[in-house]
Formats: C-alpha cells, structure tokens, sequence
C-alpha cells in the first residue's frame, strides 16, 4: 500500500536480502533434494529461486535444508509454499516457515 510518498510495511519480521545456496524437498512430489537458492529471509518466511521446472503448487509443504553461515551445522526449514511467481531465470516461491527462525541463527545469515 502507499499512501502519500511513504510505503507501509505491513509485515511482522525484518527480512533480509541474502544469497545463500540451499536444498529443497517437497513431501509428497520430490524423490530427491535439489538445489534452490534462498534470496530473502526473516524469522517467519523466505522467498526462494528454484529452477524453471520445479513442480510445486501454491501449499505445497517443502523442506529447505541449508548449512548457517560461519558453522558447520545444517539447519532444515519446514514451511508451506504461499506463493509462486516465474521470473526469467525460474520460480519464486514464497515460504512461510512452520515455526519462527531463532533470532541467533537468524542474525548468523544476514
């Protein structure tokens, strides 16, 4: 919404410009994990570049696996697909995670 010269942001957590290589699985879809790449991220959701051909649907509820920059350990993200949009080099797909992203593990990506 824009009202005047000043935008209204209307969500809950700060998100972040990243680029940061992950991995997805979509239950019920996938026979594998493939690659992804995470593009955006906040606490409650992330905006995800997947290949052109990926089949997903808006609800689908997929598995991002990334390693937190700076540690060794590997963090899954479960979420559901809110969105989904083509772009020239892919599909982006909104995820809204299923529990919030701990502030220190978030703070560790940005």
């Amino acid at each position: 919404m824009v009202y005047d010269d000043f935008k209204v942001n209307r969500r809950k957590w700060h998100r972040e410009s990243v680029k940061i290589p992950a991995q997805y699985f979509i239950k019920g879809q996938s026979a594998r994990y493939m690659d992804c790449t995470i593009i955006n991220l906040s606490r409650c959701g992330a905006a995800v570049l997947f290949p052109a051909d990926s089949p997903f649907a808006v609800k689908a509820l997929i598995y991002l696996d990334v390693i937190v920059p700076k540690t060794f350990e590997q963090l899954t993200l479960r979420g559901e697909v809110r969105n989904k949009y083509k772009k020239e080099n892919g599909v982006i797909g909104g995820i809204q995670f299923e529990s919030l992203l701990p502030e220190d593990r978030f703070d560790k990506f940005t």
